[in-house]
């Protein structure tokens, strides 16, 4: 069967957008979001976000977590669990952010999230020293992700992808993903590396 495109897309193709960002300022700070003009104010709502995809062919999202300030990732997580049950928001299920580095609490947050809609986690690690994600504890709890059956979005850049790949190798029995493809510099020529 012959499909038509329309805006790059073939006509009944249904998608999945596996990373959905939402914000929500008066509920949850985005202290990264300072100084970047495009972000640092107003929000980004599932209706904001329909209006941009309609007629695309998005089926179904899954939100990302969206870099929240430390004490709101949990919060969000909840918050995103509210709208994935809510009827008719074709939210299918959260990359939830957790934090591996730290054993208090790690595996409670596993159990709890367990019925948040999650599907995936994921820890934003080119904010954080780079030898965290190398230390024992970091790694035996990704493993407990793995052991769960969940997968494990890596947020590094481009100059630590052997870090990145360091990591892979540690936990080589789970799913990993690497976010934007490790952030290369596309325009500097530098994505071939």
């Amino acid at each position: 069967m012959r499909k038509e495109k329309a805006g790059g897309v073939a006509r009944g193709m249904e998608l999945i957008d596996c990373h959905q960002h939402l914000i929500w300022r008066a509920r949850f700070g985005y202290g990264w979001t300072a100084g970047i003009a495009a972000l640092a104010q107003g929000d980004f709502t599932p209706r904001d976000y329909q209006g941009m995809v309609a007629g695309l062919g998005i089926a179904g999202t899954i939100v990302m977590e969206c870099g929240v300030d430390e004490a709101d990732y949990q919060r969000e997580a909840r918050f995103v669990a509210g709208l994935i049950a809510a009827p008719g928001s074709g939210m299918l299920g959260q990359i939830a952010s957790c934090r591996p580095e730290a054993d208090a609490g790690f595996a409670d947050w596993l159990d709890e999230a367990a019925g948040l809609g999650v599907v995936g986690y994921r820890r934003i690690l080119h904010v954080v020293p780079d030898g965290m994600s190398q230390s024992a504890g970091f790694r035996a709890n990704l493993r407990a992700i793995g052991r769960r059956g969940l997968p494990f979005d890596m947020c590094f850049l481009a100059r630590q992808l052997p870090i990145a790949l360091d990591l892979a190798r540690a936990c080589d029995e789970m799913v990993l993903v690497l976010d934007h493809c490790g952030v290369p510099d596309i325009t500097g020529g530098v994505f071939e590396a």
